[in-house]
This record gives structure tokens, sequence and C-alpha cells, in this order.
């Protein structure tokens, strides 16, 4: 299987060809093609050598030799032998004094001793002679082989082509060596050139495919085997090639009949033989130190930790090192490790470990595995004893400044810091070859909490999924083992939000536990843990009992840590639960929770109740609670659990929404927490998100928001962030009065959550999705009376959970329209609730709204207005929330005769007309007339007047005539371009200056072009 064209080099192959066309027109010059094994340098030398043939040049072959002791000038000798052969022998007396010296470098006469400088000429001389007519090439392949003598020649060679009918063609593979330095020198002298070849991108690894199977268009070639081409080659073409010979010789690969091709079989078969011996020649080139140390680092993967390598191949460090740089010569591993990776090495290309271990015999594979397993584990021995015994002697001092925390058993130093998870991957991998799968559990169990205290949490459940495959087949397994991985397994996922499979593996656990005889503390664990998964799944009733039947096990007086643990869920499930002391209690066994976790020294349990603590705080004080959730921050930080300061940070986050709504760290930490794989923590930020872009009346960031929420959901199937996703498509609908899809998404939730607690219910989302939606939904299309009732039923229901009351964000404009109603007065204005409101961004307008709607009311005009006006402050972030206030509140101030009611109608107007809410638009309009105050007509191209114009009440016509005013036309000139009678045009100019307060027609040309610059 090989292509008739060459495929991907048409650069090289034109640059090539211009080198031998110069030469044939006497501008000789040297070129040195470098790439790794099957790169394709041979085949691309060959095809311009075969193009100067059917050109007229005389073409002179020679190749290094690849095994064994080089022999001396090999190259050239063969060269020579090729121009000799046949036809076009250089007459005698052609070479002079130098043909005797060319039989000799050929073996045909004794040597005598004559310096090297004299071959290298004799060889010059014959190459001038054999292309005195049109020009000669010379092909010297594999330098990297050849001899020093040869190097030296080659080196006289490239000083003395120019000027002559003679190009030097050499492959040399690119990595260091003699031949490579030459190269360089050469280039530097600028008497040579190099072409380095890199490997086909997939584009072209499908082009080489078909080309080999026959075809000119790769859509005769299956789709899997261009996969499985571009993955194992890594546009090699050499292994392309090899690899669809074997796939055709196996039957995976037949040609169907006519045309194409099909897949009848598997093809992951192995190595190609033409491969593997061309990967193993190099390897028996090394010192048998080499051969051992690359066949303890191919059983460990492509990627490899040198020391421990080193370790089951016997070696001491600098052997190790030393071997690996001839291998790297050979072109079999990388050059060297990166900063990123300083303990590792990688094998130059996939099939090369395969080629390696494949050669070996199932046992000596299995002894090798295993060695290596155990120089793993005792690597991670040694480092968890260095890092114990650098704790006691640095004592209970601070840290170096910038330095992180090291976990005890993390694995460093030996094998570069790389995470541990990887490593007790590959140890478990490497026992499940070596037959020993019990043990193979037991390292993914470690690999798994590794995972988890680095956040890499999908990665985790992934590990310990294969743990308990692994159980499954494993008769040796002990039980308490098996407890261990599926206790682990529980936890993650309760840390992911993937508790579908925690009720399960619960009943597997506590069977595991009660067969081997565990003691209670450890049964009461795994109830436990359904205890969390049941507060991240909202099934509060069941958490509380999964709390009571641990409790039970634990006996009346548990130990602190299993207290403290326990207390710290239960705050949670209280919190949400329907008892009527529910907050009180919730506050109580979280506080309790934290002070024993801190005492007995459980952060992970101390940050949890932290959490519990700031969410039973929020209600009523936010900057406590705000202190409270970076507590949390810094207690996970100190203790390096970066899933609970995602957590924290994303609790501060949503304080930002509530008090700013401001979007930043919200933004970073579901950054951090997709990074990590905290699945419900991005799906929380996400609806958090959606909901500041709402507020904000950013409907495109809002709906983006959503689209990734919906994402997430669907791509790990997770019924509870669908929910999420659900309510947030709720509140985008009703931020843009669309009743019929908010009806929609309600709908859903309420089939979704049928049967649940009010407290599941209520609090999904916040009362946010009922009671914000709803109502401001009807605000939207101007049905107050019905937006009245919807959130009198919100706060009712959020009256039967007071975990959310304070920040739910409808209070506000409930407030005001109570207020303008005259159903609220200043017992709540200035009572506690008020006090509340006036901490959350979004209600704080309202709030002060409804003081200056009865201040107005009393007839304190000046009061109420200077109280409208501060209330309105900071708004500009929270347009929605500005302009319903307007619209509330400019009704109440027509009817009391205070404030600016006509220019806050005017704008709100204006804003839901451009939003397009426009029954809140025709409503405002309504008012503005009954006030008695003039409503301009919306002509084509209002919308094109700039707001602070429309502000004022600038219309259409008049917009037009300031515009050609700024172009410097006169009365009569604007006129004629607008077809009016100039005394309209100057009443239009008397209303501009007006409305502008400009106070000539100067004053209105600067405002016209400063408004024709902008645009």
């Amino acid at each position: 299987m090989s292509s008739s064209v060459l495929v991907g080099r048409e650069r090289e192959r034109d640059l090539l060809t211009a080198a031998v066309r110069s030469a044939g027109e006497g501008r000789g010059s040297s070129v040195f093609v470098l790439g790794e094994p099957g790169i394709g340098k041979s085949r691309l030398v060959e095809e311009a050598a075969d193009a100067a043939v059917r050109t007229g040049l005389r073409v002179l072959r020679g190749r290094a030799a690849s095994a064994g002791r080089a022999v001396p000038l090999r190259p050239l000798a063969e060269a020579v032998f090729s121009g000799l052969r046949g036809e076009g022998a250089p007459a005698d007396g052609d070479l002079g004094p130098y043909e005797p010296l060319l039989s000799r470098l050929c073996g045909l006469a004794p040597q005598d001793g004559a310096p090297l400088v004299g071959y290298a000429e004799a060889v010059l001389r014959l190459l001038g002679a054999l292309g005195r007519t049109g020009g000669c090439v010379l092909v010297l392949e594999d330098l990297h082989d050849a001899d020093a003598d040869t190097l030296t020649i080659v080196d006289y060679l490239t000083d003395n082509l120019p000027g002559r009918r003679a190009v030097l063609l050499a492959t040399l593979r690119g990595g260091p060596g003699p031949a490579l330095d030459l190269a360089e020198a050469a280039v530097s002298r600028r008497t040579a050139r190099t072409l380095r070849l890199a490997r086909l991108g997939p584009a072209h690894t499908a082009e080489l495919a078909a080309r080999c199977l026959g075809h000119d268009d790769a859509g005769h070639v299956p789709a899997v085997v261009l996969d499985r081409l571009h993955a194992v080659s890594e546009g090699v073409p050499f292994v392309v090639e090899e690899l669809l010979t074997a796939m055709v010789d196996s039957g995976d690969l037949v040609q169907r009949q006519g045309d194409g091709w099909t897949v009848t079989g598997s093809l992951n078969a192995h190595v190609p033989v033409t491969v593997a011996a061309a990967v193993l020649q190099r390897v028996d080139h090394l010192e048998p130190p080499g051969v051992a140390l690359l066949e303890a680092a191919a059983v460990l993967g492509r990627r490899f930790p040198v020391d421990i390598a080193a370790r089951v191949a016997g070696l001491d460090r600098s052997t190790a090192l030393r071997q690996l740089r001839h291998a790297a010569r050979a072109q079999l591993v990388t050059d060297g490790a990166t900063a990123e990776e300083p303990g590792w090495h990688t094998f130059r290309h996939a099939l090369t470990a395969d080629a390696i271990t494949h050669r070996l015999l199932p046992v000596e594979r299995a002894a090798l595995c295993l060695a290596a397993a155990d120089a793993i584990e005792s690597a991670d021995a040694i480092e968890r004893v260095d890092a114990t015994e650098s704790a006691d002697a640095a004592g209970p001092g601070p840290r170096d400044a910038g330095r992180p925390a090291r976990r005890a058993g993390e694995p460093h130093g030996l094998i570069g810091g790389d995470s541990g998870d990887d490593l007790y991957r590959l140890a478990a991998e490497l026992c499940v070859a070596g037959g020993q799968r019990a043990r193979a559990a037991a390292l993914l169990t470690r690999a798994g909490r590794q995972a988890v205290l680095r956040g890499a949490l999908l990665t985790a459940v992934e590990l310990l999924d294969r743990g308990l495959e692994l159980t499954s087949g494993a008769a040796d397994a002990p039980p308490e083992a098996v407890a261990g991985l599926l206790e682990e397994l529980l936890g993650t996922l309760v840390l992911t939000g993937d508790v579908q499979r925690v009720p399960e593996l619960g009943d597997r656990l506590d069977g595991v536990l009660s067969v081997w005889g565990a003691p209670p503390a450890r049964r009461a664990a795994g109830f436990l843990a359904r205890a969390r998964a049941a507060a991240t799944a909202q099934q509060w009733e069941e958490g509380l009992t999964a709390v009571r039947r641990a409790r039970e096990l634990l006996g009346a007086e548990p130990d602190p840590a299993s207290r403290a643990a326990l207390d710290a869920v239960a705050a949670h499930l209280v919190l949400n639960s329907q008892r009527p002391d529910r907050l009180e209690s919730a506050r109580a066994l979280a506080e309790g929770a934290v002070a024993t976790a801190e005492a007995v020294g459980l952060p992970e349990v101390s940050c949890k109740a932290l959490n519990m603590l700031g969410y039973c705080l929020r209600p009523q004080d936010l900057a406590e609670a705000e202190k409270v959730f970076e507590r949390l921050v810094v207690t996970a930080e100190t203790h390096a659990l970066p899933v609970w300061r995602i957590r924290g940070l994303l609790e501060l986050g949503v304080l930002d929404r509530i008090r700013t709504t401001g979007t930043d760290r919200l933004l970073a930490v579901r950054k951090a927490a997709e990074e990590t794989g905290a699945v419900l923590m991005t799906a929380w930020a996400d609806m958090h998100l959606a909901q500041a872009h709402v507020l904000r009346d950013e409907h495109d960031s809002a709906l983006e928001s959503a689209r990734r929420l919906r994402t997430t959901a669907h791509r790990l199937r997770l019924r509870e962030v669908q929910l999420i996703g659900v309510g947030v498509d709720a509140i985008i609908a009703a931020s843009r009065g669309d009743r019929q899809k908010l009806q929609s998404a309600l709908h859903a939730m309420e089939s979704a959550l049928a049967g649940r607690s009010a407290g599941a219910l209520w609090g999904y989302a916040d009362t946010s999705v009922w009671g914000w939606a709803q109502g401001i939904c009807s605000l939207l299309r101007e049905e107050p009376d019905r937006a009245l009732a919807e959130f009198t039923e919100a706060d009712r229901a959020m009256r039967a959970l007071p975990s959310t009351r304070g920040v739910t964000g409808f209070l506000g404009p409930y407030l005001l329209l109570r207020t303008v109603r005259g159903a609220a007065g200043w017992a709540e204005v200035d009572g506690a609730v008020a006090d509340r409101l006036t901490q959350v961004h979004w209600d704080r307008p309202f709030a002060g709204w409804s003081r200056a709607v009865l201040l107005g009311r009393e007839g304190r005009a000046a009061e109420a207005a200077k109280a409208a006006e501060e209330a309105l402050a900071g708004t500009d972030t929270i347009p929605l929330a500005r302009h319903l206030c307007l619209r509330l509140g400019a009704s109440a101030a027509l009817a009391d005769g205070w404030g600016h009611p006509v220019e806050w109608l005017r704008a709100a107007e204006q804003f839901f007309h451009d939003r397009g809410t426009t029954r809140v638009s025709a409503a405002c309009r309504a008012t503005l007339r009954e006030a008695g105050s003039p409503v301009a007509r919306r002509r084509e191209g209002h919308d094109t007047i700039p707001q602070e114009l429309r502000r004022v009440g600038v219309t259409a016509r008049e917009y037009e005539v300031l515009r050609l005013l700024g172009r410097g036309l006169g009365n009569q000139e604007i006129a004629e371009q607008l077809f009016l009678s100039p005394r309209t045009v100057e009443k239009h100019l008397a209303s501009l200056r007006n409305r502008t307060d400009r106070s000539g027609r100067a004053a209105l040309i600067t405002l016209a072009r400063r408004y024709a610059a902008v645009q």
C-alpha cells in the first residue's frame, strides 16, 4: 500500500526541483532534508532525483549503514559506484590525478594515507565530469548514521558545490548529532539550506490513505478508518501506509464491488510488523541498560515518569538520564521533559511503546507491570514520609510565602510533581495487566480521592467507577476496600450534583458494611452520604430520615466528628423543611457544627456548616452573611479544598447579584466550577447570572446563560439541572412580558415537582420564579390587579419558607404597588421589611419610591421629590426597575402634585417603547394625555432620534429639520427639502430651541453637528 502521488509535500518538492534545475544551469548547492523516521524524507528526495533523470541529469546515490558500526566512507563509495555503472563513465584523463583516489575510496586499491581533502576533491571532480553537459545530483541518505570521514568530505562538498553543475541532496534525522551539526554549520555559512519535514495534518493523512487505496477522493475511505489512521499514525506517512496494509491483509478492510471500501472487523490490530521492525531496530542499537529502561517505560505508557521507569529497570538516575539521551538521538523518545512536567518523558510515536511491549513475553510484561506498580507505590510512600518529616522539622510556623501546601500522600519530586490521581490510575491499570484486580481497585480509590482534592470531580467519578467495575470481578477484594470505594464514590457524586445513583449505591454500601460487620460509626457514614444526596436533590424529608438512622446507629453520645458532620447536613435539611422553627433550628445546628468541626480539625465539615450558616444569616443581614462566606473561602483555601472554595466564592457572587447586580465574580466562579467539574455549582452560577442579566435588562446575555444551563443539563442528563433551566426560562420570558412562554415553563416545573413539599416547590430557584416572574410579567402587560394578586400569593408562600426572605426580588415592586394603592403605610415603609429591601439592589429604588409616595400623600412635596430622585441613584444598571418605579409612582405624583411626573412618564414611555413592551408604553402615553401633556405622534424614523432628544420630546420632523440645519442649509432650503413652508420650518426651529434649551440658531447648528459626528 503506497501512494503513486507525493501527498502534502508540494512546497518542499518545488524547492528541491528548483535546486536541481539551478544545478543544471551551473548554480550548484546543497540541501539537507531533515525529519523523523518514516516522515517521507527518502520519498521526497527520490521524487526530485527521478525528475532530474527525466530532464537529463546524472544521479549518484549512496546510503550510510543503518545497522552495526558505520563503514568508513560507505555512502560515498556507493555513490561513486552508481555513477560509474553503465554508459557515461568519465573518459580517461577527465579526473587527472584524482582517479586513483576514487579507486582507493571505493576499496579497489590499497590505502596509502592520503588526506581526506584529496578524496573530497576526487568526488567533486567526478560530479563535475559526470554533470558536464546536463548537471549531476548526489543523493546521500541517512547521514545521521555516517562515519566522521564521510561527514568531513560532505562538509567539503557543501563549500565547493556553488558555481558547479551539481547539487547535493542529503537526508538525516532531525535529532542532535554530528550530521545535524554539519548541516547547521553549512547553513550558517550560507553554503547550504535545510528542509525540515513536518507530520501530515488530518486532510493530507486522509488524502494519502485514499491514494494508497487507489482513489483520488478520501470520501471513498470509511470515516472510522481515517480516524484510526490519524490517531495512530499521527501524520507519519510510513505508518499510514503500513497500517493500511495491515488492515487490508487482515481482512478488516475490504474493497466493495464497484467502488469504495468497507470495514468488516476490528481496526485495533497489533503494530504492523514493518513498523515494529523499524522501531525495534533502533531500540537494539542502544546499550543493554537503555533497552531495559525503554522496556520499563513502555509498560508505563507513551508518557512515562522517568524515575519510576529507572527503578523498574534497576538503574540509578544519572544512568537513566544518559540512556534517555541516547534514546532521544535514536528518535525513540522526545528530547526532554517540559517545564510543566519536569519528571516525565514521552515516546515520540504512539506505536513505539506498543512495539516494545509486544516483543515481551506475557510473563515478562506482567512482571514489569507489577514492578512498575510497586515502584509507584514505593515512591508515594517515600514522599509521604518526606512530607511528614518536613512538616515535623518545620514546626507549626507559617509556610514560605507563595508556596502552596502539599497534601499528605500527594506524589511529587521523584515523579515530577504530576497529579497523584494520574499515577494511581497508572498503577491500577498496571495491576490489572498483572492480574491483581483487587489491588487495582484500592489504587483507584486513592486516585479518586486525589482527584477530588485537586477539584477534578468528573475525573474522580470516572476513576471510582472503574474501581467499582474491578471489584465486581475480584473474588479477593476485601469488604473494607469495597466499602471505602463506595464511600468515596457516594461523596463525590454528591459534590458533582449527580445524585440519581446514590440510593442504589447507598444500599450496596450498607449491605457490604453489614456483611463485613463494620462498626456502627462506619454504617452511619453511609447514611450521612445519603442525607447529603437528598439535600442536593431537595428531598428534605428523605434526608432527615437518613439523619435519624445515622443518629440511631451512633447512639446517645456520638463522637464529635460524626456529630459535627450530621449537624451540618441536618442544618441544610431543616432550613428547607416545613418545621415552624426551621430558621432558628438550622442556625443553631450550623453554629454548633462549625464550632465542633473547627475544634476537632474537620475542615470539610466546617465548610459545609459555614455555608449553611451563611444561608441562615442571608435573609436577615447580608453583611453578616458575607463575613461567613468569606470565612468559608479562607477555610477552603487553607486546607486545599477547591470545591468548597468555589462554593464559597459562588455565594459571594450571589451576594454581588443581590446587592449590586454585579456579574464579574459570578462569571469567574462559573469558569472555575466548570474546570473543576462541579456541575451543579456551574448550573447555579448560570442561574444567578441569568437572573442578574435579566435585572440589568441584558436580554442576550441572559439567553446565553440559559443556553449554557440547558447544555449542561442535556450533556449530563441531570434532572435537577434541567429544572433549574426551566426556571431560568420562566424568568427570561417574564422579563419580556411573554405570558405564554412563562406559563409553559411554570407548568413544566409544577409537573416535575408534583408531590414534593412546598419547600422544594417554592425554594427551588428562590421565589423569584413564581413570585417575581409572574408579578413582573403582569406589570409589563399593564395588568396591575393581577400583579398584586400574584405578589400576594408569592408573599404567602415565602412566609412558609423564611430562608429566602428579603432576597427574592419581588418584595420591592410588591411594596410600591401596595403603597400606591393605599394598602401599605409607614409601618411597612419604615419597618424591618423595608430595611432588608434597602440591602437589595433591585428592591432599593422601589422602597425609596414607596417612601416618596407616602411623603407626597401627606403634602410634603419637596421631601417627596427629593426621596424619589435619591431612590433613582445607582439604577443605571437596572433600567427595568428604574422605569417601573417611574411608571408606578408617576401616577401618585400627578394625583398629589409633587415631583416631575410628566418628565418621568415620558422617560418611562420611551424606555418601554424601545424595549418592545408596548402595553406599558401605551399606558404611559394615555396617562400623559390625561394630564394634559402633549404626546408627540410617532412618525416613521422616530427610532432614529437620539435618546437625549427623545427624552425632551423632540419629534421626528423636528429632528429632520435639525439635521438639515447642521448641514448649513437655510430655512428656505430646508423647506424645499421637506416640502414645508419657511414659516413651518421656523416654528420647528423655535420648538427645538425651547426643548433643547438652546438660545439661538448657532447653538442648534452646533448641537446638530455633534449628533452627526456621533452617528
